[in-house]
């Protein structure tokens, strides 16, 4: 496994992932009733903003699975690492995570080296598999953090640069202006979760990026 260590990392407690058990139960049990093609799969997975993606709805030509589980920390799709990526060996990765983790209380660094971990381990399982990390979001309820959420943006977007098959996408234009003044029309009734409007930004952003794996 290639060596992406950071040391005297200062942690916290980590929440327990076996609360998502019954998530991975249902999707173990969506696998057996329609199980998805592995070529050219591309898989979405982290916490709710990829749950709620209709990926069938702004991704009809894609082969995508959507493993996207509510309130999942980056040490949760470590957790369970070998349900997501060695299970399904999909062509692409395409991951959000990492936002509740700093919302929680962890440190910047501390979330940044869960996602070096996890990135090594995918490095190395999965060598020619692409991998997109879509930043963290803005967000009306959680404006408050948002220098927070930046700060381990430009840390991961500048990780990325040297890794060809890892790719940052900086989401945050698709939804705030200048002046922290967000968008209209884009959230859901908590201000935290995206709308179908909300999604279709997200959409447009990242569809350049999947042009090569969605079908004819």
């Amino acid at each position: 496994i290639r060596d992406y260590k950071v040391t005297g990392v200062q942690t916290c407690a980590l929440p327990i992932s076996n609360r998502f058990k019954e998530a991975f139960n249902e999707f173990n049990q969506a696998d057996k009733s329609s199980p998805h093609a592995s070529k050219e799969l591309v898989l979405f997975t982290g916490s709710s903003s990829i749950r709620f993606w209709n990926l069938q709805k702004f991704f009809p030509k894609l082969n995508a699975i959507n493993r996207g589980f509510g309130g999942a920390h980056l040490s949760d799709v470590l957790h369970f690492y070998d349900q997501l990526f060695p299970k399904y060996r999909p062509s692409m990765i395409v991951i959000y995570c990492g936002e509740n983790d700093l919302w929680s209380g962890k440190t910047v660094p501390q979330v940044k080296k869960d996602f070096l971990e996890l990135w090594s381990r995918i490095d190395t399982d999965l060598p020619d598999v692409k991998m997109i990390y879509l930043s963290c979001k803005p967000s009306p309820k959680r404006i408050s953090k948002w220098e927070l959420y930046q700060d381990l943006n430009q840390r991961i977007k500048k990780f990325s640069e040297a890794e060809k098959n890892l790719t940052f996408i900086d989401i945050s234009s698709t939804l705030l202006q200048s002046g922290l003044n967000f968008y209209d029309g884009f959230w859901r009734t908590d201000n935290l979760h995206l709308n179908d409007r909300g999604y279709e930004q997200w959409t447009k952003r990242l569809k350049p990026y999947l042009r090569t794996t969605e079908n004819p």
